[in-house]
């Protein structure tokens, strides 16, 4: 008796962690048909995802001070196995489609914490930049964003796209400029530095 206990507890687990908590690393399409958070250019225009490339960093777990890398840790058109990042206008997708990726740290059906840092990485998959770290010290089109996602309890709740997951609007990368005001305070400055004393 024990031991067929044993062997349904053992079956039971590897169900479980055959399935596993996760989410789908796309933001393609939701439960009502629509479209989760859109990536958009600088410009304005949503990314076009048929012809160019993202680079894509994502991190996960249960809060923000707990975050690991989640299935490839950065994806590029150089590494990802479908060799593209994009999906369609304004979207991308991550690894294989409909593919559920595990978030460390966070148990089938509970919230996540997602940190995605994307940059443009050009038309080709020799790409721009190396990562997104780099895009950002070579002026590039880059944005970071942190959001809550719910996963999937499979059987009875499949993993889903990032849900949670905001529009995100890339921006070059500038090294800021002194302002008027900052540069007035300057001069003053100088100016009471050097002034006669009587």
């Amino acid at each position: 008796m024990k031991l067929k206990t044993l062997a349904v507890v053992m079956v039971a687990g590897i169900s479980a962690s055959a399935f596993g908590q996760g989410v789908i690393l796309q933001n393609v399409g939701s439960g009502a048909g629509g479209t989760n958070g859109a990536v958009y250019m600088a410009n304005g225009t949503k990314f076009d995802g048929l012809v160019n490339n993202l680079g894509v960093t994502i991190s996960g777990g249960p809060s923000g001070g707990s975050l690991s890398p989640v299935g490839l840790g950065t994806y590029k058109a150089s590494n990802d196995p479908k060799g593209y990042t994009g999906s369609d206008i304004g979207t991308f997708q991550l690894g294989a489609a409909g593919s559920a990726i595990d978030i460390p740290g966070v148990a089938a059906g509970g919230v996540a914490q997602i940190k995605m840092d994307f940059w443009f990485d050009g038309a080709s998959a020799n790409g721009l930049f190396a990562n997104y770290g780099a895009a950002v010290a070579g002026g590039g089109e880059a944005a970071s964003v942190t959001f809550l996602q719910g996963t999937g309890n499979p059987p009875l709740t499949p993993p889903g796209p990032l849900t949670g997951m905001p529009d995100v609007h890339l921006s070059s990368v500038q090294v800021p400029e002194p302002s008027t005001l900052a540069l007035a305070g300057l001069g003053l400055a100088s100016l009471l530095m050097y002034r006669r004393r009587k």
